[in-house]
């Protein structure tokens, strides 16, 4: 299986944010003591919310890729802004807005994923 690369047309917006989500178990002791314990293999994935500016032309070839990758259960490939190597990333959640007649703004939230 060939992994997509997310195209490079659409460039977000600088205002983006990088959340890390670390996946730890916690066990707190009735004395105040706690231990920790990492969870799985790939302890700190990341999920990056997004925002487009585009035509509508763009908007439409963004949501067609978009829609393809859930409709064929597939992750791409994503540089995040300001790194140096892609991550591979799944987009369940991308609302849009029509905010003037010939511009959409579209929200994405990218979720890391290890296959």
């Amino acid at each position: 299986m060939t992994l997509i690369n997310f195209p490079t047309a659409f460039v977000p917006l600088n205002n983006f944010r990088i959340q890390r989500n670390p996946q730890i178990n916690i066990v707190q002791f009735g004395d105040g003591y706690q231990q920790r314990l990492s969870e799985g293999l790939h302890t700190n994935p990341v999920s990056v919310n997004l925002e487009f500016n585009l035509s509508k032309a763009q908007a439409k070839d963004l949501l067609d890729f978009l829609d393809l990758r859930i409709k064929n259960s597939e992750a791409f490939n994503f540089l995040i802004p300001n790194e140096s190597s892609t991550r591979k990333f799944i987009c369940l959640s991308y609302p849009a807005q029509f905010p003037f007649h010939s511009r959409v703004k579209i929200r994405c939230k990218f979720e890391e994923v290890f296959e």
